[in-house]
């Protein structure tokens, strides 16, 4: 319901890249197991968006890209198609094609190959953790400053949507859409942790929005 509601949001805001329109492209950067070790995975992790998109956006196709380097290295530029349909008194028609594809690796290597990259409408970054990993920041300033379409951000807690905050603002000139709030759709149960400081932790818990295209 995360990415449902961030849609929602983004359309209420008027967000010129989150409009009508038949093709919408979404990157997942980061991902990694928690997303699929399949393709038949990842569309059951994502069953309730792309439900959403299928039924209620007058989206005929919906493209995830995965972009990580601790994907399954058997998923490498793996493609996997999946489609909703609708039955009518003659035949069933195609309401929207999900093509999800994956590339294990960096983001700035998957921007830079042409070949592969497909512009995104969207790009979210689930309970990223970029205040405690300083290779996010190449990847967040090339979303910003090239690609300047909404980027979505989870954290696991208060304080470390914080500390996320504090490094997002360093990283200026963007524009904050939402700065970091209770995720009402984030994870209900903590997970398993050794965390030193004790904190519980929640997927999804905190969330926050900005943009490279400044109006």
């Amino acid at each position: 319901m995360t990415l449902v509601e961030c849609l929602q949001r983004l359309e209420r805001l008027q967000v010129n890249a989150i409009k009508a329109k038949n093709l919408l492209t979404v990157h997942l950067l980061g991902a990694d197991h928690r997303e699929g070790n399949t393709g038949a995975e990842t569309f059951e992790v994502f069953r309730t968006f792309t439900h959403h998109v299928a039924t209620r956006m007058r989206v005929t196709s919906l493209q995830l890209v995965l972009v990580g380097p601790n994907l399954s290295s058997k998923l490498h530029l793996q493609q996997v198609l999946q489609s909703y349909k609708k039955s009518n008194d003659k035949a069933d028609t195609t309401m929207c094609h999900v093509d999800m594809r994956y590339f294990v690796g960096g983001f700035e290597a998957y921007f830079n190959d042409k070949m592969l990259y497909c512009p995104p409408d969207l790009i979210v970054c689930f309970n990223a953790g970029i205040w405690g990993y300083d290779e996010w920041l190449p990847a967040i300033r090339l979303v910003l400053r090239e690609v300047q379409v909404p980027l979505l951000i989870t954290s696991y807690n208060e304080h470390e949507a914080e500390d996320d905050e504090d490094v997002l603002d360093k990283l200026t000139p963007f524009q904050w859409l939402w700065r970091p709030e209770k995720n009402l759709y984030g994870a209900s149960t903590p997970r398993a942790t050794d965390n030193e400081e004790g904190r519980i932790l929640k997927e999804n818990n905190y969330w926050m929005c900005l943009t490279g295209r400044l109006q």
